[in-house]
């Protein structure tokens, strides 16, 4: 999947993952900023103006950044969020379509920690399911020089993300690149998922359990296969979410995500318990007994088509 189609698909998207992430508690004050390319072009971008809370975002006031830092509409953008999103746009614009920066709490206690105390030097570890969508995509930065004020150093913040997803920067936050919106949202919001288990996994004083890497390796493949479906219907779902939550807010529709096979209408009723056991039964009288699982996978599989 590439770039959002229209400037109103991009707003509208914008505006919705701003008010979901105040809603999630992963935002601070008036601060932090969350860009988006202008469909059709690599330098120019969308972003809240500086002063508003997220929660008062909505497509109108977006503001669009044109690459000398001049603004098309009402409101200023400070410093820090020009020089770092211009600078993750620029130095890979089919990847990093939409760019999130945030000081979310529970990723960001990782990013204080002294990284030699973690488990291979890693601020997110291997140790749940969340953190394997994250498997190398992460590029951690242990240089930290205040506030992000000259081009300099917003190229060199987006020099690490030039192949990565994620980056983590020590005592400051987190940031995160994606060639749709829908993708960057819903890393955002798993990322700090996976944070939140481990430092509370963290706080029990016990070594944290590390997944093996090739289980590492096949899960990560298993998600991208359907990140952008996965995504796109995250993303739709608190949409409707917001909408139930403030009737004023009327979202741009949608085209219909794909889903599973299950949801894609190749079943015609729903399974009860008895059936998915008599159907192991009838194909083996135990996965173990056949070596390698058994026919009992393939036995459901014929019920579901039925």
């Amino acid at each position: 999947m590439g770039k959002v189609e229209t400037e109103a698909s991009a707003r509208d998207d914008l505006a919705a993952v701003y008010r979901m992430c105040h809603k999630l508690g992963l935002n601070e004050g008036v601060c932090n900023h969350m860009s988006v390319l202008v469909p059709g072009t690599s330098d120019r971008f969308l972003v809240a103006p500086y002063g508003l809370l997220w929660s008062e975002v909505t497509p109108e006031s977006l503001v669009l950044v044109d690459p000398k830092g001049r603004v098309v509409g009402d409101g200023a953008v400070d410093t820090s969020a020009f020089e770092i999103h211009s600078a993750m746009h620029a130095v890979n614009p089919e990847k990093n379509v939409a760019v999130l920066h945030t000081h979310m709490p529970y990723t960001t206690a990782l990013c204080v920690i002294q990284n030699d105390t973690l488990p291979n030097k890693e601020r997110i570890a291997m140790c749940c399911q969340n953190a394997l969508r994250f498997w190398n995509d992460i590029s951690y930065d242990e240089i930290f020089r205040g506030w992000v004020l000259d081009p300099e150093e917003g190229l060199r913040l987006a020099a690490g993300l030039k192949e990565k997803r994620v980056g983590l920067q020590k005592h400051h936050g987190v940031f995160i690149c994606a060639p749709t919106l829908a993708q960057a949202f819903d890393d955002l919001y798993y990322l700090e998922q996976a944070a939140k288990v481990q430092v509370l996994a963290m706080s029990t004083g016990a070594p944290l359990a590390l997944v093996d890497e090739d289980v590492c390796k096949s899960v990560k493949e298993a998600f991208d296969s359907e990140r952008e479906n996965f995504a796109r219907q995250h993303l739709d779902a608190r949409k409707r979410e917001l909408s139930r939550d403030d009737k004023t807010l009327k979202w741009l529709a949608q085209p219909k995500a794909k889903g599973s096979r299950l949801a894609q209408g190749q079943h015609s009723r729903p399974m009860k318990c008895s059936e998915v056991v008599t159907a192991c039964d009838t194909a083996s009288q135990s996965p173990r007994e056949k070596g390698e699982g058994g026919d009992w996978l393939a036995a459901v599989e014929g019920l579901v088509k039925e």
